[in-house]
């Protein structure tokens, strides 16, 4: 295989993958989001618990796809304005893994502990809104990396 069609090819995954992430982060941040943030202390927890599974086996896997591909288009594109840009497209991939994994995570597992422990502390609403501006900025972050990821695939092709 040439480096030419190495280098598309790995374009191209890395495109659907930040395309991937960013489409799944609006549909969140835009109609998830909101309707979390209007129900009880109770509903709310138990629709977060059954939101998880939908998410984490996919979006961690295409989150890792985009890191090494990017990665390797930092590299491998042709002129140094694509890598550049690919570069940008990877640091907006690495912000949502950051977030993800620093934040959102973490607050998932503190809210499946509460319901494991049958009780759901008064504060819950403040984690709840924590919660939701992390997602914003991890959404932001995605949305970033995908328009780099055009960007960089417009001048590695263009």
């Amino acid at each position: 295989m040439s480096d030419a069609v190495l280098t598309s090819a790995l374009a191209v995954v890395f495109v659907l993958c930040t395309g991937v992430l960013a489409g799944a982060l609006v549909a969140v941040e835009m109609a998830v989001v909101p309707m979390l943030l209007k129900l009880p202390r109770q509903t709310w927890s138990e629709v977060h618990r059954l939101l998880d599974p939908g998410f984490d086996p996919l979006m961690p896997t295409v989150n890792k796809v985009a890191l090494g591909t990017g990665l390797a288009l930092v590299v491998l594109a042709p002129g140094a304005a694509a890598r550049a840009v690919f570069g940008a497209a990877l640091a907006g991939v690495a912000g949502v893994a950051l977030v993800s994994e620093l934040r959102n995570v973490r607050m998932n597992r503190r809210i499946d502990a509460w319901a494991d422990a049958g009780e759901i502390p008064e504060a819950w609403q403040g984690l709840r809104a924590r919660w939701a501006r992390a997602n914003t900025w991890r959404t932001a972050s995605a949305v970033f990396a995908f328009c780099a990821a055009l960007g960089a695939g417009w001048l590695s092709w263009g």
